[in-house]
């Protein structure tokens, strides 16, 4: 039978965006039966108007334990990480990271984000804890523990920490993927990148990391491993169209050359740059490849990709132009979607997982604003007034999971 909705309605299309002011869309066993312009004398199961549906929101690059930590004395990374990420991710285990990560969760759904690539702790049972979160409520994600085998917070060997990741891999699914994640150069041996890559290639699983964040660094990374960020990661065979690099900030024009060749994945995380002072990545050459949106909590102030795509409007504005609302939309939504290889996800077509949200069109086009002019006009008014104030439901696999 499936459930028709009646809602003005915008989704990624194969180029640009799809706008009908009056739509219909059929949800039929969890994905978009139809999606087009209202038919006259049609009969909505739910109608949603005046309000927006919108594709659900995906978020490639945060961390479930480091929530509480948002906003805390923004420092140099690896200040940063020493004095108050690490201490709070060495308690994330058992019960308090079971329900630490349901808070994550309705938080993430209360901003609009349905899919997402995360990093647990690095204790085996969070891992756990996450996915079954994750899978009580649908949804589509990356979970893996970062990976340490130097300056852990935990006593752990190479082979233990390899040892642990393959055990966990069990947890794979075609939803849910266990990713394989070396924290980032710094804190691992050349033996557990390779390792890390090894395991990737041997049970075909994705791979995230972070790099180039920081001028110091790279230049720790030089001194440690006498190699620049990006060969040590490809020496290793990390450099796969399965990647997920975060930040990519400090890189040359031949390092962007070479990502691009390797059809890796760049998580552009603006928020979170600017406040640990990290630097601006480089729109054009990351757009160039393949390139999505993450928020980075906690360095990233919440879970909002809204604020996320709106950072990146205003630091991109201010070296070389402002990006397009409608570029930026399609990086937190379809173009997140398919560098995590969810290829049914972010956007309202048919065949597609019928995740979306519910924008309220008071918040987007408030009473006495002039009357959007066209698509590119309205992408603008979401891009710049939409949050989690303006999110009133959100839908995963057409089941209502979020109600403001």
């Amino acid at each position: 039978m499936g459930t028709t909705y009646r809602a003005r309605l915008l989704s990624p299309a194969e180029e640009g965006w799809t706008h009908w002011p009056d739509a219909r869309l059929v949800v039929r066993d969890g994905r978009v039966a139809e999606a087009g312009p209202w038919r006259r004398g049609g009969r909505a199961d739910v109608d949603l108007r005046p309000h927006f549906v919108f594709p659900g929101l995906v978020d490639v690059h945060a961390h479930v334990p480091q929530l509480p930590v948002c906003g805390v004395h923004p420092e140099n990374l690896l200040e940063w990480l020493r004095r108050w990420t690490f201490p709070l991710e060495r308690r994330f285990r058992g019960e308090r990271a079971r329900e630490l990560s349901r808070r994550y969760f309705r938080e993430m759904l209360a901003q609009g984000t349905t899919a997402a690539a995360l990093y647990t702790s690095a204790w085996p049972d969070s891992v756990e804890a996450c996915f079954e979160e994750a899978a009580a409520l649908g949804l589509h994600a990356w979970i893996g523990p970062p990976l340490m085998d130097v300056d852990p917070y935990r006593p752990v060997t190479t082979r233990r920490v390899l040892d642990e990741a393959r055990a966990l891999a069990r947890l794979d699914s075609p939803e849910r993927r266990f990713v394989v994640t070396p924290r980032f150069a710094l804190s691992a041996t050349r033996e557990l990148l390779a390792g890390c890559a090894a395991l990737a290639r041997e049970r075909d699983l994705p791979i995230q990391t972070h790099l180039a964040e920081q001028q110091p660094e790279c230049e720790e990374v030089r001194a440690r491993f006498g190699r620049d960020y990006l060969d040590v990661y490809d020496e290793a065979g990390l450099l796969t169209p399965r990647t997920i690099f975060a930040h990519a900030i400090w890189l040359s024009a031949s390092d962007w050359r070479r990502l691009a060749r390797a059809r890796c994945a760049v998580a552009h995380c603006p928020t979170s740059n600017v406040f640990l002072g990290s630097g601006v990545m480089d729109w054009k050459r990351a757009r160039a490849g393949r390139m999505a949106l993450g928020s980075d909590v906690g360095a990233g102030p919440d879970l909002s990709l809204f604020r996320v795509a709106r950072m990146a409007w205003t630091l991109h504005s201010l070296n070389g132009g402002p990006p397009d609302a409608g570029d930026l939309l399609r990086a937190a939504t379809v173009d997140g979607a398919s560098a995590l290889g969810f290829d049914d996800l972010g956007a309202l077509r048919p065949g597609f997982v019928a995740d979306f949200i519910v924008l309220d069109a008071a918040q987007v086009v408030p009473p006495g604003a002039p009357k959007a002019e066209s698509t590119a006009d309205l992408l603008s008014r979401i891009l710049h007034r939409a949050g989690r104030s303006a999110v009133c439901q959100v839908y995963i696999a057409g089941v209502l999971r979020h109600e403001r």
